[in-house]
């Protein structure tokens, strides 16, 4: 039994289960849509830095995944797709885990970045309740404020940018106009007139601010919606259907949602409208959080790469008995759907990158070493110019690795990061507390690769976690 977790009543979190393994010989196809996500990773790294357990149905594999750089090879204009494979340290000795790794390029010599960008801001009393930890802990809304100021400081300067507030209502705080001459004034007028107070009427705000991107659209312009909240929605439509159905979608204009603070927060209605209306969800919790995805990661925020990208990997019966996706339970696609391209898929952003985690029971019928074990066929729709492009990979027995410590330490830290979830999120296939294997493996690749920040601190929260187990 978990400790009561004294934060988790007021959050909305959506529970999709665990994916089983599966039979091989009865389905050899698994296929889903990419995602690059990470909003599951920081959101579970506040409840440990707080003392506090997550809710099961917080934490979300792929997420924890792909939260941390995959070490993969980016190339301009095209798309790499990497795979690689070991013996697991986590699971049954014939068990292997393969790593489908999605490189998007970093570069696009065509690109469709936005040039107008509207920010639609909650500014509900609940904005003013605290979020992050330690020396960091702030108000949300000034969270809010910092990231803006953030976003503006990187965007071009030609960029227009408008402003839509709500809580029992919207408002427009600022209509669209260019950064140029405008930044300092265009912050002044966001902190004077987003401050926190009143209900959350998110179905208002989106809609205003997607009668604001309309017009912009309509002029000829890229536009991207930004929507910044806790994503509680008390008033008006609080379902992500009845909110999508409100605004509507078009291809000319996407939309990002950003989370902010915990406790009450809506995980699951700010997961799905990125989901549903072609965008990412991220989660800060603290400014070093912001810059993370404000500074570091903005290009990949600004600009897709893909649309609809989607991914069906193809075992060979003979090859391999059973597999297991893990994560992506929420991003199932029907196999006779791979090639459909009105089905609606992932996005990736300029730079991003997409790690899936399949765990394989191997079999003993595969003794060639050139035998396949996998074909994983990417496909996906280039923005720009709409071409469609499918990818195609194999990966030979002989390219799985004769040990878990030999394996790439990239890979090496996404199994970490796999395996933490599933434990967290009380798979039926991982244990019930944190191993020391699995500690010492954290400590293993973080030493490996350097003391890389993110990889020490995942080191660390599994060692918070495995006291809060306890």
């Amino acid at each position: 039994m978990r400790r009561p977790c004294r934060r988790c009543d007021p959050n909305n979190f959506q529970d999709y289960g665990v994916n089983p393994f599966v039979d091989t010989w009865d389905d050899s196809l698994s296929t889903f849509a990419l995602d690059v996500d990470t909003a599951s990773y920081t959101v579970t790294r506040n409840f440990l830095e707080s003392g506090q357990l997550p809710p099961i149905e917080a934490v979300r594999t792929e997420e924890f995944v792909n939260y941390f750089n995959g070490g993969y090879e980016a190339v301009r204009d095209e798309f790499t797709v990497t795979l690689d494979a070991a013996p697991s340290p986590f699971a049954d000795p014939d068990h292997v885990l393969l790593r489908v790794g999605i490189q998007a390029p970093r570069e696009l010599s065509q690109s469709t970045a936005p040039n107008s960008v509207v920010l639609v801001m909650d500014r509900s009393g609940s904005m003013d309740e605290p979020t992050g930890y330690g020396s960091e802990s702030m108000r949300r809304i000034t969270l809010a404020h910092r990231a803006v100021e953030l976003l503006i400081s990187g965007l071009p300067r030609e960029t227009r940018v408008g402003v839509v507030a709500y809580e029992s209502r919207s408002a427009t705080v600022l209509e669209p106009m260019e950064i140029d001459g405008n930044a300092k004034w265009i912050m002044d007028k966001i902190r004077a007139e987003v401050t926190p107070g009143g209900s959350t009427n998110a179905e208002s705000g989106l809609i205003r601010g997607y009668d604001m991107a309309l017009d912009e659209a309509d002029a000829g312009r890229q536009v991207l919606v930004l929507l910044l909240s806790d994503g509680v929605a008390n008033v008006g439509a609080t379902r992500t259907d009845e909110i999508l159905e409100s605004i509507g979608e078009r291809a000319d204009i996407g939309l990002s949602t950003i989370g902010v603070g915990l406790g009450p927060f809506n995980d699951e209605l700010m997961e799905q409208l990125a989901n549903r209306a072609d965008g990412t969800y991220h989660y800060i919790d603290t400014p070093s959080e912001a810059v993370r995805v404000f500074v570091d990661d903005l290009d990949g925020l600004l600009a897709h790469a893909a649309r609809d990208a989607k991914v069906q990997v193809e075992f060979d019966p003979d090859a391999v008995r059973s597999y297991r996706l893990l994560g992506y339970e929420n991003r199932d696609i029907e196999d006779e759907s791979f090639r459909d391209d009105t089905q609606d898929a992932g996005e990736l952003g300029i730079g991003h990158s997409s790690t899936a985690l399949y765990e394989l029971e191997l079999s003993s019928r595969a003794r060639e070493e050139r035998d396949t074990i996998a074909t994983v066929r990417m496909r996906y729709e280039r923005p720009a110019t709409g071409t469609i492009v499918e990818l195609v990979v194999h990966l030979p027995r002989s390219a799985v690795e004769r040990s878990f410590e030999s394996a790439n330490p990239h890979f090496r830290l996404a199994a970490v990061a796999a395996e933490f979830a599933e434990i967290l999120r009380s798979s039926p296939y991982a244990p019930s507390r944190i191993s020391r294997e699995l500690q010492h493996q954290a400590d293993a690749v973080a030493d490996d690769l350097h003391r890389d920040a993110d990889a020490a601190e995942l080191a660390s929260l599994i060692g918070t976690a495995r006291r809060l187990l306890r």
